[in-house]
C-alpha cells in the first residue's frame, strides 16, 4: 500500500500524475524560471574562503541517535575542517593542527585535515557536532542567514568565512565508564565508544590541572600515573578488578600516545598483569597492536590491517582487500578509501 490513503477511500493513489494533471489549481504544470543563482555574498580580502558544510558519510544531522554508536563513531571521531595542502601553506596550518574559523556571524575552531581533492579557496566542514558533543564545533553559527527565495533552502554551503591557525600546547584523550568534563578553557571533542565514554581533548592547560582532573576520576581504583612536567607529558590509569576503567594522555603532538591503541585495551574486558603494567607507556602488549582509525565500520577493518594486507603484495585492487578482510563488502561506502589507501601504498614505494 502507498502513502497517501485518504480515510474512507476505497481506493490508493498509487500512481501520481497518471492522467496527466498535476497538484495546481487548473491540473497543469506550473514552471518557474528564477533569476541565475548566486552567492549571497562575495569572498573578500577579510573572508578569502567559501564554507562549504554538508555530512560525513557515518553520522546524520546532529549525532542525536547515529551519535550512540561506538562503531560510527570510530571513523571520524572528531569536528574537522578539510582544506587544499596548498591554501593550508599559505595561512599557516598543518595536518592534525588547529584552526579558527570565523564569519561574519560566528566562529568555531576545528581540527584540521588537508586533501588534494578539496578545491583551492573552498573549506568543507561537516555539521554534525552540538555544543553538548563539542566546545567548539558549532559549524551553523558560521553560516549566512540567507535562503533561497523560492525553496527557503538556508545558503549553507557559501559563506565567506577567514582562517588562522591555533595553537595548543597539549592535545591527548580521556576514556572512562562515566561521563566527565575536562578543565575549564580546554577543546575538547565526545566520542561514544564501548563500554563508557571518550574524550579528545587539546589544552594550554598545565600537567598538574589535569593530574588533579584523574585523581578525582579514578578515585578509590587501583590508580598508576606518570609525569614529566618539563615536557608537559601526563598519564594516568585507573583499573578495577584486572579491567582499565579509565586513563588520561595527555602530552605535546610528537609525545601524545595512540587514542586507538587506548581504546582496544579500554575496550577489552579484563587485562593481564603485563598488560596493566604497559599501559602507560603507551606500547602494545598480549598481541594487542595499535589498529589505527576504522576504515570500513560494517567490518570493522581498520588503517592499519589494510595497509599490512597491501605490504604483503598479494593484493592490487579493492576487490582483493573486499576478499581478504571484507572491507567495503556490506554498504560499500568506504570503498573509495581503500582505492585511495592502495594508491598512497603504490606512490610510498615507488
Amino acid at each position: 500500500m502507498q502513502w497517501p490513503v485518504r480515510k474512507k477511500s476505497t481506493q490508493s493513489d498509487d500512481r501520481f500524475f497518471s492522467q496527466g494533471n498535476f497538484f495546481t489549481p487548473d491540473r497543469k504544470a506550473q514552471f518557474i524560471a528564477p533569476a541565475r543563482p548566486s552567492p549571497h555574498a562575495r569572498v573578500t580580502e577579510q573572508y578569502p574562503f567559501r564554507l562549504n558544510t554538508g555530512r560525513i558519510r557515518d553520522q546524520w544531522h546532529t549525532m542525536t541517535r547515529s551519535g550512540l554508536s561506538p562503531r560510527l563513531a570510530s571513523h571520524l571521531p572528531e569536528p574537522f575542517v578539510e582544506m587544499h595542502p596548498g591554501d593550508a601553506a599559505a595561512f599557516g596550518l598543518a595536518e592534525g593542527g588547529f584552526a579558527r574559523l570565523r564569519s561574519a556571524h560566528g566562529e568555531c575552531v576545528l581540527k584540521v585535515v588537508l586533501s588534494q581533492a578539496q578545491r583551492r579557496g573552498s573549506l568543507f566542514a561537516p555539521i554534525h557536532w552540538s555544543e553538548e558533543t563539542a566546545s567548539s564545533a558549532r559549524v551553523g553559527d558560521l553560516v549566512a542567514p540567507a535562503i533561497d527565495p523560492y525553496s527557503g533552502q538556508p545558503e549553507a554551503k557559501a559563506t565567506p568565512v577567514m582562517v588562522e591557525p591555533v595553537a595548543f600546547i597539549c592535545r591527548g584523550f580521556a576514556l572512562s565508564q562515566t561521563s566527565f568534563d575536562p578543565p575549564q578553557g580546554s577543546w575538547w571533542s565526545r566520542v561514544t565508544v564501548r563500554n563508557g565514554h571518550g574524550l579528545l581533548v587539546a589544552s594550554n592547560e598545565a600537567s598538574a590541572r589535569w593530574r588533579d582532573t584523574a585523581q578525582h576520576l579514578f578515585e578509590g581504583m587501583e590508580f598508576a600515573e606518570y609525569m614529566d612536567e618539563p615536557r608537559g607529558v601526563y598519564r594516568a590509569a585507573g583499573f578495577s578488578q584486572g579491567r582499565l576503567v579509565g586513563c588520561t594522555f595527555l602530552g605535546s603532538k610528537e609525545t601524545v600516545l595512540s587514542w586507538d591503541a587506548a581504546k582496544s585495551l579500554f575496550e577489552s574486558e579484563v587485562l593481564a598483569e603485563t598488560s596493566r603494567r604497559v599501559v602507560l607507556s603507551g606500547r602494545p602488549a598480549d598481541g594487542i597492536a595499535d589498529p589505527g582509525p576504522v576504515i570500513c565500520v560494517c567490518h570493522g577493518v581498520s588503517l592499519n590491517a589494510i595497509r599490512a594486507l597491501i605490504a604483503t603484495g598479494e593484493v592490487v585492487d579493492v576487490t582483493g582487500i573486499g576478499g581478504a578482510l571484507k572491507a567495503g563488502t556490506n554498504c560499500g561506502s568506504c570503498l573509495p578509501e581503500p582505492r585511495k589507501i592502495l594508491v598512497e601504498e603504490r606512490l610510498a614505494r615507488n
